[in-house]
């Protein structure tokens, strides 16, 4: 296609931020009546706007969006469960799935009486939906390898009357069990040799509060959450757990108020440097630089950001657009903050209502996942909420989701990267987790915005309608998006509805027949020739060989003289 572009800079009023305008070069569509047709596929568009100078129009433009494909197999079944596994008097003995962590090529699945499942991924069905029977069902995107029931290891009554929180150390390919008042720990790759016996650890210096929140490993650190207590911190050193410090608000010079930590989020941008996403009860978002150098952690508050109470959840993958969740007199909402830790500044890009109780949230590097029970949210990411302001809701639904994480490439031998590189899928793209019972893994598939054009209005057979196409994009620049540009493209198109011909909208189909055809009848009339020059071969053996008999016969028929005996006359 030959674009003409023709570049405008203005001055908006949208702060400081450059608007490009581009004119897009004029085009010319047709379809045909009663059958819809996509004329325009535009990736590059964040939002798009389609006007028409019809009132009856006949094209409309539909937002770029996220289709989702999930797979799912049981895991728990009640007919395999004994009677003696429920003869302990406990509120948690019902044995169904509360959380799981991503492991080597797989899972850890704890159930709610701390019962752990190890499963690995049948690569060959998670990518090309051919399985093999490696690891269990081979029907299967993964299979159970190892199960251990961990509850007879816990000392304390309390420790058994509350859900297990499960851990996974990469670093160390260790997996920590946390209650409130202790922590036990063992090697991940004692339990993949599938052995009878697991050695469990205890974490001597581990302390007991009323609260603990996410939990959650960084470089060989183990950072707990502790509600007002604060962040309690943990070094792993092969397999021996120490304390080390627990963070309140005084190590941000912060005195006038009491930390209550809900969710934290922790970015490593140099060697020994962390950024911090604290989400407090009452300030909100806290951001602060995290320094380790050796043993010793110091933290340095680099962002005031205005208070927001009641926080749920916050997250980053970039380190940039940090989502964050909210409730206020029972209305969840989530907020799209834009940092900027250099300049030392933020803002709000995106702040909206939830329809539905918002339980967490996690980012990629293009879009966060906003979840809940049963319903879910996927918001793209952007520089400013006004690029996309006719975005609509991006919505699935995966009924009974406990837990779930993104797949990290660096855990496995890239399969699925490579296969996140294809045409086909797109983004981190694949996330897993479970239900109460099942195991599920859902691909997400990236849908651009496109133009759709349809009538089947017989008024409009043989019309013509104009419209005016808008659409916006981030400016990017060295793979950065600019935070004071933007682009928006306007390119108009005239579409026309053309009669449909007798098997017109068969037109393809028919092709392929008349090519089949073709191919059945050159081989048809290559076999006829291919025997009659055979048979011409054979005629022409068959004459000379005749002819050579002939010649033979009348050789023999022959009368010869001797020309001594011939006498000549006188």
């Amino acid at each position: 296609m030959l674009v003409l572009f023709i570049s405008i800079l203005i001055n908006t009023n949208l702060g400081n931020v450059l608007i490009q305008e581009n004119q897009d070069s004029t085009e010319y569509f047709k379809i045909h009546f009663g059958e819809p047709k996509i004329i325009l596929r535009i990736p590059e568009a964040e939002d798009a706007v389609l006007e028409s100078f019809e009132k009856q129009s006949f094209c409309e433009v539909k937002q770029q969006t996220v289709q989702t494909q999930t797979q799912q197999f049981t895991i728990l079944k009640s007919d395999e469960f004994k009677d003696y596994e429920f003869e302990n008097d406990t509120p948690l003995n019902f044995r169904q799935f509360i959380g799981m962590v991503h492991v080597n090529d797989g899972m850890i699945a704890i159930t709610s009486d701390s019962v752990a499942y190890l499963l690995k991924f049948n690569y060959d069905k998670v990518i090309s939906q051919h399985g093999f029977a490696k690891y269990g069902n081979g029907g299967d995107f993964a299979g159970l390898v190892w199960k251990a029931n961990l509850q007879e290891i816990l000392i304390s009554t309390e420790s058994k009357q509350q859900l297990p929180q499960i851990v996974y150390s990469k670093t160390r390919n260790l997996a920590f069990l946390l209650f409130t008042d202790t922590a036990h720990y063992f090697s991940v790759s004692e339990m993949e040799t599938n052995q009878n016996k697991l050695s469990i650890y205890q974490v001597s210096t581990f302390i007991s509060r009323d609260e603990r929140g996410l939990t959650k490993e960084v470089e060989g650190y183990l950072f707990s959450a502790v509600g007002k207590a604060g962040l309690d911190i943990y070094k792993i050193q092969e397999l021996l757990v120490l304390y080390q410090t627990t963070i309140t608000f005084k190590d941000l010079n912060i005195f006038n108020h009491q930390l209550d930590l809900k969710d934290f989020a922790i970015l490593k941008v140099d060697e020994g440097k962390y950024q911090f996403y604290l989400l407090d009860a009452k300030l909100g978002l806290v951001l602060a630089y995290m320094y380790i150098n050796q043993d010793t952690l110091s933290f340095e508050r680099v962002i005031e950001v205005e208070p927001i109470p009641n926080g749920i959840a916050v997250d980053t993958k970039n380190g940039q657009n940090v989502f964050a969740a909210f409730e206020d007199n029972g209305i969840h909402f989530y907020i799209e903050y834009y940092v900027d830790f250099t300049k030392r500044s933020y803002s709000i890009i995106t702040k909206r209502e939830s329809n539905y109780r918002i339980l967490d949230v996690d980012a990629t590097d293009e879009f966060a996942i906003i979840s809940g029970v049963n319903n879910h949210q996927i918001v793209f990411q952007n520089g400013y909420d006004f690029i996309a302001p006719h975005k609509q809701q991006i919505r699935f639904s995966q009924i009974g989701m406990r837990d779930f994480e993104f797949f990290k490439y660096s855990y496995s031998n890239d399969d699925l990267k490579n296969a996140a590189e294809s045409d086909e899928y797109q983004y981190d793209d694949f996330f897993f987790g479970v239900t109460a019972t099942n195991a599920f893994l859902t691909k997400f598939k990236f849908v651009p915005a496109s133009v759709v054009c349809f009538t089947d209005n017989k008024q409009l057979k043989n019309t013509k309608q104009f419209y005016s196409l808008q659409y916006n994009q981030s400016y990017i620049s060295n793979n950065i998006v600019a935070k004071d540009k933007v682009i928006r493209t306007t390119k108009n198109f005239q579409v026309e509805v053309v009669r449909t011909f007798l098997f017109e909208q068969q037109i393809n189909i028919i092709y392929v027949i008349l090519i089949v055809l073709g191919f059945v009848i050159f081989f048809f009339v290559s076999a006829i020739c291919y025997k009659f020059q055979q048979f011409r071969k054979e005629e022409i053996r068959l004459e000379v060989e005749i002819e050579n008999k002939q010649k033979m016969n009348d050789s023999h028929n022959q009368i010869k003289f001797d020309e001594s005996q011939v006498i000549q006359a006188p």
